[in-house]
């Protein structure tokens, strides 16, 4: 044995440390639907280091932890222990055997274990390729894996064939060798990267440090030429500042001497200015008197201008006043007469409003009556529209149902594969002397279904034949296309079974079940001998009474399905009223029955619905027309209110008119007093205004005089100002000479000391030297020109140079460094690409030659396992490209016995499986693993096919340990152990063991304590 035992402790539905031991060729492990045995397959796909949640059936990695129940608390970890044998050494260690272990935290830590020690999940991986077992191995097969090997790509079975070739070990190294590769590949192109950089930066740092110690040289030589050209230059600046002093001196007395002459004739041409200010202000306030003058001139003669129009406006407006007296007098007369014409108005719509008000109540009682008769229609289409949309349901969910019953009984749904056979066969033509099965030739009441079903049992479907040669004849067909068994009942040999006499008085009696249906009499026989000997009762106490009466010898059935056979032996429990073929049969009468009361009181209901619709639409129609009667009636009425409301207004305001114009007449008469009385005093205030005038205009006379006599005097004073400002102006024009004499001196003398400053500056900026420094380097020179001269070349020699880098030099040294070291690098990055480069060919070729080998030894077993399973056809693998065998996709071409198969997918659900597992027998076969894990993978099989499957399992199970997670008879039979997994308390699993070799002991050593017994 290779798998010794598996623990489990908070993995999903096992929260207490559960053991499970495999000692056995073949190990069970069986439970109902959400026992939890799956999650044992789930647990060993686990802990060798599955990593994909959708594959563990879970959303999230914390989904494998125990989550808890109502009555237990969720565990913080989940952790799975694998015991393997390695006696044989399939592993590397030196231990008789290897325990795996996974940990898995619900903060997301997780552990891998080896032996109790720590590891990688790689460590896992690696110590589990190339043995079949592994997330990517062939030893935990699910239903999923079976359908994924048919069905998916044909690439995607490479990983399942190259573990069973043993290359998975051999494509890792490539991979790693490849990823090597990649990366050495990268490094390289990286040094290179930066070695052509380098290259690029090196030649012109080598330029550039020679250029700079060429400047270099020529610099040192400048800086001793200038700093002895500044120094001599500094000595002459100092000689010549002296003999500038002197001259400057002299020049400022002159200066000073000329410009208090200066400033005497300005003060005179000051006074002049003043005296010549005091006539002009004269001559202004005489100018701003006769100013005043004019405007009160001008004033007066406004106030005369508006005088004499007011006068006329006077006038004007007392004749205005006389004409609007007298047309008020006419206006007063056409209001009294329009304001008897606005009351006869108001009267007339008052009347009319009396009489629409009766008119509007009528109106508004007959809508109401319509609105009630509409609501009271509405309700019943509402209520007729619900009974035809039930009917018309129900009448589809009868069609439905009818549809699919006759499609069921079409397709002789229910019964098996070979029932199916003969009876297509027999509808063909193909084969004479079919009568059809027994549930097809009787019919009977629905309320018996169920009863007559469980008394024939398997008998419903026995195909009912002329004679035993036709019925020899459809065995030798069954047999030809290994289509299954079927039983058949010839008409002309079966006998009909006797009814057992027996008082018929007994409580709950219905009768004979053979009585209870009907059929043709040429059948009678027949169901004679299925029926003749049952008797149906109503409840399973009356049956029990029966049968102990007649000593337990009696065959009784119960309208609920429970049976007691001869002997006492009893068989029930619950059943479904529908699923049996009886059963069916009987709806499909009873629908079909039904279906035509159903059309009819849709039908019904239908014409009802028309006439209540056409009634409501009469109603609204009605509705409507008095609505709009009434809305007219509202409309007029707002209508007249409206202009009741406006003719009282408008009587009114020709009240306010008329009186307005009464009283108007009053103040206008007044107006006119007035208006005269004003006339006469505004003539009195003009002749008063003309004579103050006249004054005015004497005074402005004698004012303009005198500024005539002030203009004289100021043209006298300003012609001697003149003649002082022309002196002055002559002797500033020296004094500006005077000016310009010093400032060029002071200019001279500042030039020198600028231009001594600026050689001081140049030789701190340039050379950081004070003089005194300076005059410790200062050489003789044989003259000024020569220097200069000397200079100019040498800057002429650094300009051709350019801007020397003076760091190149430093920098040319570092990066020589660089590019040495890294060339040197380069080489040892290439010998290393180059050795992998030898590794992966020779890795390649140990795969080519390895994956052929095994895959023609794994095709050579699929034929072979292939044939056995479904007794007889072809089946082989074949590689799409030859010429790279080791990443082209694996195609599988099949053909069971009696078909022609272009494609898989033609192949029904329990075909493709089984195909599947043939390829997995085959590769087992070839390279068996220790253990192999199949999670029920023969569930889409019949249960001919099961046995097969079951067989082959126990055939092969001497190199492999084999754990089956089934609900299948088959593979119980075929198993040495039993773990049965049971869910007592909710969400938490339970495994129970038993031994089927030791039970087999017991149960042979009790028969031999019987048969001694007996004896």
């Amino acid at each position: 044995m290779y798998l010794k035992a598996l623990e489990i402790q908070g993995f999903k539905s096992f929260p207490e440390r559960t053991r499970l031991e495999f000692e056995k060729d073949i190990t069970a492990i069986v439970g109902p639907n959400g026992s939890g045995k799956s999650n044992i397959s789930d647990a060993l796909l686990w802990v060798m280091g599955e990593q994909s949640t959708k594959t563990l059936r879970g959303g999230r990695m914390q989904d494998v932890i125990f989550g808890g129940t109502e009555a237990r608390n969720p565990m913080g970890v989940a952790q799975v222990s694998l015991v393997i044998d390695n006696s044989d050494g399939i592993f590397d260690y030196d231990s008789s055997e290897v325990t795996i272990s996974r940990k898995y935290y619900r903060n997301g830590e997780s552990e891998y274990l080896i032996n109790r020690e720590q590891v990688r999940l790689k460590d896992v991986v690696e110590l589990l390729m190339d043995t079949g077992l592994g997330r990517d191995g062939y030893s935990i097969i699910g239903q999923g894996r079976i359908a994924e090997i048919v069905n998916g790509k044909s690439a995607e079975r490479r990983e399942i064939l190259e573990e069973a070739a043993g290359i998975s070990k051999f494509r890792y190294r490539k991979e790693e060798a490849q990823r090597k590769l990649t990366k050495t590949e990268e490094n390289l192109l990286r040094v290179n990267d930066k070695i052509e950089e380098l290259e690029l930066e090196i030649g012109p740092l080598r330029e550039q440090a020679e250029v700079a110690k060429k400047y270099l040289i020529l610099r040192d030589e400048l800086r001793g030429l200038e700093i002895s050209l500044w120094m001599h230059q500094l000595d002459k600046i100092k000689s010549t500042q002296t003999a500038f002093a002197e001259e400057y001196a002299a020049a400022k007395e002159n200066l000073e001497a000329e410009t208090r002459e200066l400033d005497a004739l300005y003060q005179r041409s000051e006074l002049l200015r003043e005296r010549m200010g005091l006539k002009d202000r004269e001559a202004e306030d005489d100018r701003n008197r006769l100013s005043g003058l004019r405007a009160e001139e001008a004033t007066l003669d406004a106030k005369i201008a508006v005088l004499k129009s007011s006068i006329e406006n006077s006038e004007q407006r007392i004749k205005n006043t006389l004409d609007e007296l007298n047309k008020q007098k006419e206006r007063a007369g056409e209001i009294e007469e329009s304001i008897n014409a606005h009351s006869l108005r108001i009267d007339e719509i008052t009347k009319r409003e009396e009489a629409l008000e009766q008119e509007f109540v009528s109106a508004t009682n007959v809508v109401e009556g319509r609105s009630l008769k509409i609501k009271n229609r509405k309700e019943l289409v509402a209520e007729a529209n619900n009974e035809l949309t039930k009917k018309v349901v129900e009448l589809r969910s009868i069609d439905s149902r009818i549809s699919l019953l006759s499609e069921m009984e079409k397709d002789y749904e229910g019964y098996t594969t070979s029932v199916k056979t003969i009876m297509k066969l027999a509808e063909r033509g193909t084969l004479r002397g079919i009568h059809g099965t027994v549930g097809e030739v009787i019919t009977l009441d629905r309320e018996y279904s169920l009863a007559i079903e469980t008394a024939l049992g398997a008998a419903v479907s026995n195909i009912i034949v002329d004679t035993q040669e036709i019925g020899k004849e459809a065995i030798s067909i069954l047999k030809s296309k290994n289509a299954g068994r079927a039983t058949f009942l010839p008409i002309d040999t079966i006998e009909p079974r006797k009814t057992p006499s027996l008082n018929r008085s007994f409580k709950g009696l219905i009768g004979v079940a053979s009585d209870l249906v009907s059929f043709d009499d040429k059948y009678k026989s027949i169901v004679g001998s299925l029926l003749a000997a049952t008797f149906v009762t109503e409840t399973l106490a009356d049956a029990i009474s029966m049968s102990k009466a007649n000593s337990n010898r009696l065959r009784i059935v119960t309208l609920d399905g429970q049976l007691i056979n001869p002997g006492g032996s009893m068989t029930g429990g619950s059943a479904s009223h529908n699923s049996g073929i009886l059963s069916r049969k009987s709806e499909l009468e009873v629908l079909r029955e039904s279906r035509g009361a159903v059309a009819q009181a849709r039908d019904s209901l239908s014409k009802d619905l028309e006439t209540i619709t056409r009634e409501l639409a009469s109603s609204e129609f009605e509705l409507q027309v008095a609505y709009d009667e009434q809305q007219n009636l509202q409309s007029e009425k707002s209508s007249l209110l409206a202009e009741k409301k406006a003719v009282s207004n408008a009587k009114n305001q020709l009240k306010l008119l008329k009186d307005s114009i009464s009283d108007d007449a009053g103040i206008r008469e007044k107006a006119k007093e007035d208006l005269m009385q004003a006339r006469q005093s505004y003539k009195r205030e003009l002749s008063e205004l003309n004579d103050k005038r006249c004054e005015l205009a004497d005074q402005a006379k004698d004012i303009e005089a005198k500024i005539k006599d002030a203009i004289a005097k100021r043209i006298e004073i300003e012609a001697e100002r003149t003649k002082t400002d022309k002196a002055a102006q002559n002797k500033n024009t020296d004094l500006l000479n005077m000016q310009r004499i010093c400032g060029r001196f002071e200019q001279k003398q500042q030039a020198a000391e600028m231009e001594e400053r600026q050689l001081l500056d140049k030789l701190w900026e340039n050379y950081e030297l004070s003089y005194t420094a300076a005059m410790a380097i200062k050489t003789d020179l044989e003259s000024e020109a020569k220097t200069n001269r000397s200079i100019s070349e040498l800057k002429r020699k650094m300009s051709a140079l350019g801007t020397p880098n003076l760091g190149a030099i430093s920098a040319y040294d570092r990066v020589s460094e660089r590019y040495e070291f890294l060339a040197g690098q380069r080489d040892d990055v290439q010998k290393a690409k180059d050795d992998i480069i030898s590794i992966l060919t020779d890795i390649t070729a140990e795969m080519q030659s390895i994956f052929k080998k095994e895959f023609d030894a794994i095709n050579k077993s699929f034929s072979e396992t292939f044939t056995e399973l479904f007794g007889g056809g072809k089946a082989s693998l074949a590689l799409e490209d030859e010429s790279d065998i080791l990443e082209c996709g694996i195609d599988i071409k099949v053909q069971p016995p009696g078909k022609q198969v272009s494609t898989l997918s033609l192949l029904s659900g329990g075909e493709m499986a089984f195909v599947a597992i043939a390829l997995y027998f085959a590769i087992i076969k070839v390279r068996p693993t220790p253990f192999c894990v199949m999670d029920e993978i023969e569930a889409a099989l019949d249960e001919v096919n099961v046995t097969l499957f079951a067989e082959h399992l126990r055939k092969i199970s001497g190199n492999t340990q084999f754990i089956v997670v089934t609900h299948r008879r088959g593979t119980m039979e075929a198993a040495d152990h039993l773990f049965g997994v049971t869910m007592q308390e909710k969400g938490v699993s339970t495994v129970i063991a038993l031994d089927l070799e030791e039970a087999e002991k017991q149960m042979e050593e009790l028969d031999s304590e019987w048969d001694s017994s007996i004896k």
